[in-house]
C-alpha cells in the first residue's frame, strides 16, 4: 500500500476517538461496503457487492447520509448499433456513368 504521494504507508490504529484526519471510513459487511463520510456521520449506507463499477460515485461526503441509499449513479447503458443498416435507410446511389 501506498500513500498518493508515493511513499509507502505506515501502519495506522484508527479508534473511534483517532478519525481527525480521515475524510471517510469503510466498513466491510456480508452484503456490501459500508461508506461513512466521517465528516457528516458516524454510520454510513451500504453499497452492495455486485453494485456496477462503471457507476457514479458521488465523492461529496454529505451525500452519504446513513438513512439515504447509497448516492451511486448506475451507467447510462448506449442503445445497440445494428451491423445492417436500417430498412428506412436510403438506398446508395450509385455513381453515374458518363
Amino acid at each position: 500500500m501506498y500513500n498518493t504521494d508515493g511513499t509507502p504507508a505506515e501502519r495506522e490504529l484508527i479508534t473511534q476517538d483517532g478519525t481527525e484526519d480521515l475524510e471517510w471510513a469503510y466498513v466491510l459487511h456480508e452484503s456490501g461496503i459500508e461508506v461513512i463520510g466521517l465528516l457528516a456521520y458516524d454510520r454510513g449506507p451500504v453499497v452492495e457487492w455486485d453494485t456496477d463499477p462503471r457507476s457514479c460515485i458521488i465523492a461529496d461526503p454529505g451525500a452519504w447520509n446513513p438513512d439515504s441509499p447509497a448516492p451511486v449513479v448506475p451507467p447510462r447503458t448506449a442503445p445497440r448499433l445494428s451491423a445492417t443498416a436500417p430498412a428506412s435507410a436510403p438506398a446508395p446511389r450509385k455513381a453515374a456513368r458518363r
